[in-house]
């Protein structure tokens, strides 16, 4: 019987089987349902953007059988923006304040990784700022750390 899989990012903890060299364990992966993915093809991160990942298509087709792959799957929380829950302390000093607006982001590893915002000085728009450079936490500190946040995505502008 074929495994169900939802789409999102993932932590693999097992190699996909028939793809080991490909998908090995501890990689972020994106799984897709969709259209020509379906049942579900795997996506390999590619290139990190803003602090958001690019994946490769069109991906690998998880076989059928997977010998119960899906289940050793661990589901991450989206790429994306959220506040924090309260006050994070940075061991050698300093802290983030509760609400604080953080950018969620994950190393190749599937590793979480804090982005704080931040206007800047002199003010030349009325933008926040992500650093490149955030902070790692473990996948438990994270998700007890953050709430979603909303947002209005604008549409991508097309060119004449």
């Amino acid at each position: 019987m074929a495994s169900n899989y939802l789409p999102g990012i993932f932590k693999t903890t097992k190699a996909l089987p028939g793809h080991e060299p490909q998908v090995q364990p501890g990689m972020l992966i994106l799984i897709r349902t969709d259209g020509e993915f379906a049942p579900a093809s795997v996506l390999l991160p590619v290139q990190n953007t803003n602090n958001q990942w690019r994946f490769q298509m069109p991906g690998i087709k998880v076989p059928n059988p997977d010998f119960g792959w899906a289940s050793t799957l661990v589901k991450l929380p989206h790429e994306g923006f959220y506040s924090l829950t309260r006050e994070y302390s940075f061991p050698n000093g300093g802290r983030w304040l509760e609400n604080a607006i953080v950018q969620l982001g994950y190393t190749r590893a599937g590793d979480p990784i804090l982005f704080i915002a931040q206007r800047r000085s002199p003010l030349v728009s009325n933008d926040l700022w992500f650093s490149d450079k955030g902070v790692r936490l473990t996948l438990e500190e994270a998700q007890s750390l953050i709430k979603p946040l909303a947002w209005y995505q604008e549409p991508e502008k097309k060119a004449n």
